[in-house]
């Protein structure tokens, strides 16, 4: 990781009686996100409490369906037409297993997400995000979200139902470069570089991004202050909501904190 380019980040000053971390995660399983598990989990273990970007215990499964489906009488084949339809089944099932049939009452962006997670290598039991909050269970840290669960939920119904389908067609119809900008963003997240890995997302989610990432960051830097002033705090939350001008990041040091990268 060269100089300036860092996932995990030391936020400090102010009230705060002891440092708080910040750290940029990734949904993968790929051992090269994992290689400086050790070092995190230090560092969480100097701190009396850990944030995910939403406590993981209060995952409803019944919230998240109801939250990732579309309108009644609604289904994906309005959407999109019947040549980009088939493209998109044959996809699904040669990249997940799934079958388009059982999915084209969801939201585009959950498909979306399972054909991009499909993607990354598949090293470990379960992604880098989770490990951590595992870590942080077992050595019995209070465990807390950035969000509520609800709001990370509420995100689908905010986000226009065309936009989805546009990002979903362009990955359908131009799946070879897609796949590309995959392993970019997998070797962009090896070297901790924030700007790019952020430039890759907004390009990614296109009109999405004031709801997927700039709201979202302002929720997520108030909670992290306020959490952080109670007790020193571990948040692991996407890299891409770090970086940028309206990134969690400038916005903690915009409210006065000090901001240091940490090289490890």
């Amino acid at each position: 990781m060269t100089k300036k380019h860092s996932l995990l980040w030391e936020i400090s000053g102010q009230s705060l009686a002891t440092p708080s971390y910040l750290f940029g995660t990734m949904h993968v399983r790929d051992n090269r996100a994992f290689r400086n598990i050790d070092f995190l989990e230090q560092c969480i273990q100097n701190c009396a409490a850990f944030a995910a970007e939403f406590d993981l215990k209060d995952a409803n499964p019944q919230q998240l369906q109801e939250a990732t489906t579309l309108p009644e009488g609604v289904s994906l084949e309005d959407y999109l037409n019947p040549r980009i339809y088939k493209k998109l089944e044959r996809l699904l099932q040669k990249e997940t297993g799934h079958q388009l049939e059982h999915l084209k009452y969801s939201s585009p962006i959950l498909i979306f997400n399972l054909i991009s997670e499909s993607q990354f290598q598949k090293d470990n039991a379960v992604a880098l995000d989770s490990a951590l909050y595992n870590i942080a269970e077992k050595a019995d840290k209070e465990l807390m979200g950035l969000e509520t669960f609800q709001e990370q939920m509420s995100v689908f119904s905010k986000v226009d139902i065309k936009e989805q389908c546009r990002s979903l067609k362009k990955m359908a119809t131009h799946f070879v470069s897609f796949r590309r900008e995959i392993k970019k963003t997998s070797e962009l997240y090896i070297q901790g570089d924030l700007q790019k890995l952020l430039k890759k997302a907004k390009k990614s989610i296109g009109g999405m991004r004031q709801v997927l990432l700039y709201d979202r960051n302002i929720l997520m830097a108030n909670r992290f202050e306020q959490f952080a002033k109670e007790q020193s705090l571990f948040a692991a939350i996407g890299a891409g909501h770090l970086g940028g001008k309206k990134g969690v990041l400038r916005l903690l040091k915009k409210k006065g904190y000090t901001v240091k990268p940490v090289y490890y």
